[in-house]
Order: C-alpha cells, then sequence, then structure tokens
C-alpha cells in the first residue's frame, strides 16, 4: 500500500468513526443480538472480550478489510520468518525465534544460550556456584534499565509464587544514588550476585550503577578475580563486557535481532530463571510460543492480537485525546501498565511512517494504569464522571486457591461492574429516582442528581487469562507483542526502532559535563550551552550542588577531632 493509498484508506475509517461517536453501546447489543459471542476470541488460553468497544460488525469487517490492504498477514508471515522488519536499522525483530521449541524453528545459537542459562541457574539455586567465600547466593542485584528491567521485573513479580528454592530478585534501574542507597541497606555483598543487562554495554544509567554494585563489592573486602563469582553479564555487545571484567564463563549474550523490549525470552530473562527455575522459564516460553502459533494461523477475524489492534487503532479515530488504560485484577500483573507503557509507548510513538513522511493521524496512545481494586479508590472517578472517556483493558486472572473471606469473588465481581458501570453509567432520571426511594423530597433529589449522573458509553476491553502460571503469563505478554505490531502497520510506521530515546541521553553528556563544572567553580562553565533556558539551570544547580558541598566539607569531622 502506497502513502497516498493509506492516506485515503484511513480517511474513509475516520468519516466512519466520526459518525460512531455517539452511538450508545448499549444500542449495538440490541441491533446485533450475536455480539458477544462475535465479539469473544479464544486464544492460547486467553479469552478476549471486545464486545463493549464502541465498534459495530459492519465496521470491523471494514477495519479487517484494510487490516488485509495494509499488508498485516505478509508482514506477520515476515515477522515470524525472521526477515527485516525493522528498516531503519536494517534488522529482523525476530524475538519469536527464542522461545521456538528445539527442533523447530530455534536457532542453534538461541539453544546454545538456553544450555548455558540453564546449567548457570541450576547451579546458582542448588549452591554449586557460590560467592568468593563459599557463601550461598541469596539475593540476585539485576542492574539494567528499559527493556533490560521492565519484562524480569514485570515477570518475577507476577510469577512470585513459583519462586521457591530460587534467590530473591532486587532491581536497580534509576540513576538516581537513593536507589542504590536503598538497596545495599538489604543485601549482603558476600551472598549477592549483580547480573548487569545492557543490549550495547554503553547505557549510562546502567554502566553508573555497575560502577557503584562493584565498588561495593571491593569495598567488603571481594577481590578482583573474585568478582567473577559475583558478577554475571547479558548483553549483545560481549567483547565490551568482557573489557568491563565479565568473565566468560557468567557472560550471556544475546543479538542484535533481539529488541530490548522484546528480549524478556532472551538471556535478558536470566533473573526469572534464577527465580522460577529452568523448567518455570521454559514454561513462559511455551506459552508465548502457543500465542505465537494463534498469530499465524488463526484467521484475521479470529486473531487476538489483530482484534486488540484494530480496537486501538479505532480508538485513536474516535478520539485521538483519549489515553490507554490497563487495569489489570491481579495484584502479581501490578507492573503490567508499566511494562506496556514502553513496550506500546516506545515501540509506537511515531510522526513519520517507514518511508519518513509525516503522518497525518494520531499514533501511540499514552499508556498508564494500575491494578484493582485499588485503581478504584484513585482514578477511577473520572473514568467514570470526567469529560474524556478512556478506553480501559481489563486483565482478570482466577485465584490459585479459594480464599477463605471471599476475596477473590470480590475482586472478579468488582472488575466485571466496572466495565458494566463505564458502558451504562446512570441516567439523571434513574438517580433522582434512587434518591426520592432513600428519602429525599422532589427539589432535594432534583438538585443533587446531576453530581450522581454518569455518562455512561466509556467503552473497554475485558482479558480472562485463567490462572496466572509461567505458561499464561507468557501467552499475556506475547499478545502484547503481536497486537503492538501490529498497530504499527496499521498505521505504517516501524515499531523495532526508538530514535527518540537517544536524544535526550546525547544531550545529557555536555550538560552534566558543565555541571561538574559549574559545581567546581567555573563561573562560565554553562557559556556553550546555547539554549538560555538550559543555561540558566546549569548555572542554578551548579551553585546549588556548590553550596551543599561547602556545607559537607564543614561539617566533616577534621583530623584529630
Amino acid at each position: 500500500m502506497t502513502p497516498i493509498e493509506r492516506h485515503q484508506r484511513i480517511g474513509m475509517l475516520q468519516a466512519q468513526a466520526s459518525t460512531a461517536r455517539n452511538v450508545r453501546l448499549l444500542s449495538l447489543f440490541e441491533r446485533e443480538p450475536q455480539r458477544v459471542h462475535s465479539f469473544t476470541l479464544e486464544a492460547a488460553g486467553l479469552c478476549l472480550d471486545i464486545s463493549r468497544q464502541r465498534l459495530s460488525m459492519a465496521q470491523r469487517l471494514a477495519l479487517l478489510d484494510y487490516a488485509v490492504a495494509a499488508g498485516v498477514p505478509a508482514r506477520r508471515d515476515a515477522l515470524l520468518a525472521g526477515a527485516v522488519v525493522n528498516p531503519t536499522e536494517h534488522r529482523p525483530a525476530w524475538h519469536t525465534a527464542l522461545r521456538a521449541p528445539a527442533g523447530a524453528g530455534q536457532p542453534a545459537e538461541v539453544a546454545e544460550c538456553l544450555q548455558r542459562m540453564t546449567r548457570f541457574a541450576a547451579a546458582v539455586r542448588g549452591g554449586e556456584w557460590r560467592g568468593e567465600r563459599g557463601e550461598v547466593l541469596s539475593d540476585v542485584i539485576c542492574v539494567g534499565i528499559g527493556g533490560s528491567h521492565l519484562g524480569p521485573q514485570l515477570a518475577s513479580e507476577a510469577l512470585a509464587a513459583h519462586a521457591a528454592g530460587g534467590p530473591r530478585l532486587h532491581f536497580l534501574s534509576n540513576v538516581d544514588p537513593a536507589a542504590w542507597q536503598t538497596l545495599q541497606a538489604q543485601l549482603d555483598p558476600h551472598r549477592s550476585l549483580a547480573i548487569i543487562a545492557s543490549k550495547s554495554w554503553r547505557t549510562l544509567e546502567t554502566a553508573r550503577n555497575m560502577d557503584a554494585v562493584v565498588a561495593w563489592f571491593e569495598a567488603a573486602g571481594i577481590s578482583r578475580p573474585g568478582l567473577s563469582r559475583h558478577l554475571a553479564g547479558v548483553t549483545a555487545a560481549p567483547a565490551l563486557a568482557t573489557a568491563s571484567g565479565i568473565a566468560a564463563e557468567s557472560l550471556f549474550p544475546f543479538w542484535d535481532w533481539v529488541g530490548g523490549r522484546y528480549s524478556l525470552w532472551s538471556a535478558i530473562g536470566l533473573p526469572l530463571m534464577l527465580a522460577v527455575g529452568p523448567a518455570g522459564f521454559q514454561s513462559m516460553l511455551t506459552g508465548a510460543h502457543a500465542m505465537d502459533r494463534h498469530f499465524a494461523q488463526a484467521p484475521l477475524g479470529e486473531n487476538a492480537p489483530v482484534a486488540l489492534a484494530l480496537v486501538a487503532f479505532w480508538n485513536r479515530l474516535l478520539d485521538p485525546a483519549a489515553t490507554e488504560v490497563v487495569a489489570p485484577y491481579c495484584e502479581p500483573l501490578r507492573r503490567l501498565p508499566s511494562y506496556l507503557q514502553q513496550l506500546q509507548m516506545e515501540s509506537n510513538g511515531k510522526s513519520v511512517d517507514e518511508t519518513g513522511h509525516a503522518l497525518d493521524w494520531h499514533t501511540a496512545a499514552v499508556t498508564w494504569g494500575a491494578a484493582g481494586t485499588d485503581a478504584q479508590h484513585s482514578f477511577f472517578q473520572a473514568l467514570h464522571q470526567g469529560t474524556a472517556a478512556h478506553p480501559v483493558e481489563f486483565v482478570l486472572a482466577l485465584p490459585d486457591r479459594p480464599d477463605p473471606q471471599r476475596r477473590d469473588e470480590a475482586l472478579l465481581a468488582n472488575a466485571i461492574a466496572q466495565a458494566q458501570a463505564l458502558m451504562l453509567g446512570r441516567s439523571r432520571e434513574a438517580v433522582e429516582h434512587a434518591l426520592r426511594a432513600a428519602g429525599m423530597s422532589e427539589a432535594q433529589a432534583a438538585q443533587a442528581a446531576s453530581h450522581r449522573v454518569h455518562a455512561g458509553d466509556r467503552p473497554s476491553t475485558t482479558l480472562l487469562i485463567g490462572r496466572l502460571t509461567p505458561q499464561t503469563l507468557g501467552a499475556l505478554i506475547a499478545l502484547y507483542e503481536h497486537k503492538t505490531a501490529v498497530l504499527a502497520w496499521l498505521w505504517g510506521i516501524n515499531p523495532f526502532d526508538q530514535w527518540g530515546v537517544e536524544l535526550g541521553k546525547q544531550m545529557a553528556g555536555p550538560i552534566e559535563t558543565a555541571l561538574r563544572a559549574a559545581r567546581e567553580g567555573d563561573a562560565g562553565a554553562a557559556g556553550a550551552i546555547a539554549d538560555p533556558a538550559t543555561r540558566a539551570w546549569v548555572e542554578r544547580l551548579g551553585a546549588a550542588l556548590q553550596a551543599d558541598d561547602l556545607i559537607r566539607s564543614a561539617a566533616a569531622p577534621r583530623p584529630g577531632d
């Protein structure tokens, strides 16, 4: 499809969306008796219901027709085959190969790395791999940021109930010194293993945090050679990692055809394998592969990743200002919104198409959310009665075991009730009737009613994953990976590069140099910075740091005191 043809097709869909903005959701169910059945899909053990979206069956068919015209099937096949689908970096995005079964498309280098990870994880978990002083390694410090950290942290917290026998995981991503100060107070260096994860091995935050962790090990008396028992590395730049002191036996590769935010399935997932064991990690790969098979084989109209993408695409046409809310009604999945922020917004936050032409339509919506039922007592007020309608994705899981206080039933009931309330709302007539029934006079009820009216017609999706296990978690994450890619192809953009991440990091270097000089008393340190606002902030912060250093110096004890 040429850019002109895409523009014309999206323009026609925008015209259809304009007629749908004021359609009552309940009327769609009345006009389409088979709606619930037709809009509910099964995929790799997950159940997806998009029936509460402001999308008619006819409009869904039009979207499916557009998906075919946009080349979604061919692009899907190219992705799964390991073809070049990242044109700006001339690379495949072959993360699906990381979870392919042995002998069924799994590359030899992936199989070898998995075998090494398995041996290493078994040795650490079993106590054969110990620290320099012979201590069992009870804690793992996971040093990384972005894609090297969000996936493992989400998965390890989600699967905490499956982590018996594994070390405790701790995540260090923020370069703020307070993050490491807080964490190190909980740890014994002689019983700790640090896994440094960085695709390029040049990420500033990870490099600085690695320096701090290494200094902590050395301050505890761990020798330079002994550090090999306390450090492991995961990278696509093994030569740089080796030069940093990571021993070959604890260095695990992944490849430039694996994007950071799609890398959980690679050696980036080593912390998770340490926590849940090799069998648990393999089960997660199995669940993800099952979703890959569904994505590859299901017709577009029955394809869960395609359905999620079409809904997100449609909602951007309906209301470009709307955000995308994710509400997992499952406490172990509380980090799912943060994980999806990076996956969806870093992948699809683009304003030009694959050929570099500016887009005339909106791409990635802001993704945010929190776990229910906590979310109901924070931002759901705005979702129900605010001036904007923000589509919500409810993610549900069945409980591991019955709860004596029946909180499991309350949790699930609240999730379904929120979706119902968002759709149905409450009319002024219904509110006034309820107030009068509660004892208010007609005048009092009329005065109070406007504050209690809920507009309704707020769209939502409900996704049930069954019980939260390594396998269902793998399927869930793969579902969202494929949704993100399909959505990009509908917009005509590349979801596998992230040049917007680089600019601020490049600018930070000269600013840090100027800030350090200003802190050390160089009054003209910021003079080379052209931007007056940035220059003013370097001068202000440099002076503040200098004054703080002087106060600390004056307060420090002097020799002989």
